[in-house]
């Protein structure tokens, strides 16, 4: 199975975050109206036994999965539009001055509104909940307008503060983006040969670079680094698929192969387009027998798969090579070049990893390299 990628990660934690910070706000609600209910209560006062019980309300779907992140907003918000409802209603009710609570539980209805809204209807709301709690003071002119000057000025750096935090997760969120765009190949949406190659030197010989696109499934404890295996998989005759069928229906083939190899590929592997119709497959925890039984996988899938009938059938050769067969990325990935050019040359539709070892190589470049362009055109 391909890694999930990144903007996937940052999703699926946001949405945990986001589900409990509202787990212990609602918790914390819940024990501070609580306490201050059994106070209240024998006065009379059930105000803030109505808001704990509001907030208990809401723990259940925070806590179900089968609930939503976009709908789990959607009851916070509404829980805080019924709070302010109630709370302008006690406050007018029971003739209340403004004191030191009612001065902090404005501010929060507004925080929750800035975090769950767009900022034009958080702000609208927050304009009239101040409002209608300023009016509701000035009927008791002459007062003190300390309270009032405070709760207003806590909004307004709420507010602020609230906008630049936006505008910072906005650039974070572009940098992201492009960021992943830079390390996606943008017909298949795998992985590309950049990205590819800094694994490689990561597992080679660790980078001072602090970006890290992809990882593999670390080894166990007390095992050090973790053997990999490479795949370099090269589709046969596409030349002839894209002169028979033209360059869109080609493209619609790399598409299908690269979707095939990532549903063949394991947790932890990671499949790549490494460029025009030579893909890559990073085995964690490769050897010999693995290598060879994710590429009999990989030919019965092309070959019993339902493709659509606009698309040729294609076969595969493939370049398998061992980490501990090299002493470097670039001689790894010249072993299994060298390979799947034996593969080729066999037959195409099969693996290799004969014995030829990375420091052999050294002897035949000159005669493999005068063979690359007639290789290139026929594959």
């Amino acid at each position: 199975m391909q890694a999930m990628s990144e903007s996937a990660l940052r999703e699926q934690r946001l949405e945990a975050a986001r589900r409990r910070g509202y787990l212990v706000l609602c918790a914390c609600s819940v024990a501070i109206h609580a306490a201050i209910a059994a106070q209240e209560l024998p006065h009379g006062n059930w105000r803030a036994a109505l808001v704990a019980l509001l907030s208990a309300a809401l723990l259940p779907a925070i806590l179900s999965r089968q609930v939503s992140a976009q709908r789990l907003d959607t009851l916070v918000v509404w829980a805080a539009n019924l709070g302010a409802a109630y709370f302008l209603w006690d406050f007018y009710g029971r003739d209340l001055r403004l004191g030191a609570r009612e001065s902090l539980t404005v501010p929060l209805f507004f925080a929750v509104w800035l975090g769950l809204l767009p900022l034009r209807q958080a702000a609208l709301r927050g304009g009239l909940l101040y409002m209608a709690l300023a009016a509701l003071v000035l009927r008791h002119w002459p007062t003190d307008p300390v309270p009032l000057l405070y709760t207003g000025f806590l909004m307004f750096l709420i507010g602020q503060m609230t906008v630049a935090g936006r505008q910072i997760q906005q650039e974070l969120s572009r940098t992201a983006r492009y960021a992943d765009l830079a390390l996606t190949d943008p017909l298949t949406g795998l992985l590309n040969r950049r990205s590819l190659e800094r694994r490689l030197e990561d597992h080679y010989g660790p980078q001072t670079s602090s970006v890290r696109p992809v990882a593999m499934t670390p080894p166990a404890p007390g095992e050090g680094t973790a053997p990999i295996g490479l795949l370099l998989i090269d589709i046969d005759l596409f030349k002839a698929v894209n002169d028979t069928h033209g360059h869109e229906t080609g493209d619609q083939v790399l598409v299908a192969a690269g979707q095939t190899l990532r549903a063949c590929a394991r947790s932890g592997d990671l499949v790549a387009r490494w460029g025009g119709e030579e893909f890559v497959l990073l085995v964690a925890a490769g050897e010999r027998a693995v290598l060879e039984h994710i590429c009999g996988r990989i030919r019965r899938t092309l070959a019993e798969q339902d493709w659509p009938e606009a698309l040729p059938r294609v076969t595969v050769s493939v370049g398998a090579a061992l980490a501990s067969e090299a002493h470097d990325a670039a001689g790894l990935l010249n072993l299994a070049d060298r390979r799947l050019y034996r593969a080729k040359h066999a037959g195409r539709a099969r693996m290799n990893m004969d014995d030829v070892q990375a420091a052999d190589l050294s002897g035949d470049a000159l005669a493999l390299s005068a063979a690359l362009p007639e290789l290139t055109s026929s594959r």
